[in-house]
């Protein structure tokens, strides 16, 4: 009996632990202004996966790896890590676990602080992309650098949203048109309405070189040839600095 009696406080012991013991804390809300950051940083995932041929969700431990080593290259290493938290966040919020503790992917982010790279200046200011844009002229390179900036303008899209853009993720309408970033399945969009003046109108630009560039499928911007030719590959990242610096006001009164 006494025994059983030693079994029954024992029992009580463990119920009472288990009524006690508290619950996981639930994920604190992102504020809003984390979330931007986070569709931003999943936008320029997608399109480096796009480019490299490898799939976003679920991302493999290879694909993060590959990932934070070719950021740090061009960002800061708070900005790498950042990515890396949205890429975490946009798993989660799948239902799946990305695999951010892995060796290799730690390493990486590791490797990322080693080598950091210098902070990517900021886009110019409205003003200044108001006269880039006017003074771009009507040739092929410059309706298609007209359609860039004013979308950089609009939109405030950095350079791999830009790049990655492709006809297929484009809708149309009477009142402006939709940019489906991310491919398919890319729940992030930006919508653009028309300007009454053509002149600052960003989806009259954009519908103005999908016209002469005849692009209906594809990279939406693409390289432009010394003799006029309109190549078949999307731009570079790269190719938006040096459109910016190209179509700079100083640069153009010389």
């Amino acid at each position: 009996m006494r025994a059983r009696g030693h079994q029954d406080q024992d029992d009580d012991a463990r119920t009472s632990a288990e009524v006690t013991r508290p619950t996981p804390a639930a994920p604190r809300p992102l504020s809003a202004r984390t979330v931007r950051f986070y569709a931003r940083d999943w936008v320029g995932f997608v399109a480096w996966c796009r480019g490299a041929g490898t799939v976003p969700l679920p991302a493999d431990t290879a694909t993060l790896a590959a990932y934070l080593t070719a950021a740090s290259a061009r960002l800061s290493p708070g900005t790498v890590a950042r990515r890396l938290a949205a890429i975490a966040e946009r798993h989660r919020r799948h239902g799946l676990v990305a695999p951010i503790t892995a060796p290799i992917v730690r390493a990486a982010l590791r490797a990322a602080h080693t080598a950091a790279a210098p902070r990517r200046a900021p886009l110019p200011a409205p003003a200044l992309l108001a006269r880039m844009i006017s003074g771009c002229p009507g040739d092929l390179a410059g309706l298609r650098d007209r359609a860039v900036l004013s979308l950089m303008a609009a939109t405030g899209l950095g350079r791999a949203a830009l790049v990655s853009l492709d006809a297929e993720n484009i809708g149309q309408s009477a009142e402006g048109c939709e940019l489906r970033l991310g491919g398919e399945g890319g729940c992030n969009s930006v919508r653009l309405s028309r300007h009454p003046d053509p002149a600052t109108c960003p989806v009259r630009a954009l519908q103005d070189w999908l016209r002469v560039s005849d692009t209906g499928f594809g990279p939406v911007f693409r390289k432009v040839d010394r003799w006029g030719n309109l190549e078949h590959h999307r731009l570079g990242a790269d190719a938006l600095r040096r459109i910016l610096a190209r179509r700079a006001p100083a640069r153009r009164t010389r």
